[in-house]
């Protein structure tokens, strides 16, 4: 049997044990990293369909893609030199510009101001791949961070 002593010891003990853990504040969880998919990327950009008034060949357009990503942000021009040529008229509203950000987990969102139009895709290690949804044309692209 224990003498009083080591009882009051003991209780003394645990009561400036469980004092002490009451005064330590908890620690906040780390933050994660934030993702940055900043950089230049170039590749290629194909015509993948039209509408019915069109053909592939009337949404042909410069082949090469190059984005610059800042803040996780890029813009990309989208011209339409064919069907400049055949309509005149349509100089102003054959090419759109493609606002773009890049979530956190490597989704793309875009869409031109310039006719409402969407872009899409994904970024996966170095490699961007997606979709241009045009009024009359669409695209796919592929490109890989220098």
């Amino acid at each position: 049997m224990l003498n009083r002593p080591a009882r009051g010891s003991i209780a003394l003990g645990l009561a400036l044990a469980a004092s002490g853990c009451a005064n330590q504040a908890p620690q906040p969880a780390a933050a994660p990293a934030a993702v940055s998919y900043d950089g230049t990327y170039t590749g290629t950009l194909r015509a993948t369909g039209s509408s019915t008034s069109l053909s592939l060949k009337d949404c042909a357009t410069d082949p090469r893609f190059s984005a610059h990503v800042m803040g996780n942000r890029f813009s990309f021009p989208l011209t339409h030199p064919a069907v400049v040529e055949a309509t005149p008229s349509m100089r102003d509203s054959a090419s759109a510009i493609y606002d773009a950000s890049i979530a956190p987990d490597g989704t793309i969102k875009g869409i031109s101001n310039n006719n409402n139009t969407t872009m899409d895709g994904r970024v996966v290690g170095t490699r961007m791949t997606g979709e241009v949804y045009g009024l009359l044309c669409y695209y796919a692209f592929t490109a890989d961070r220098n």
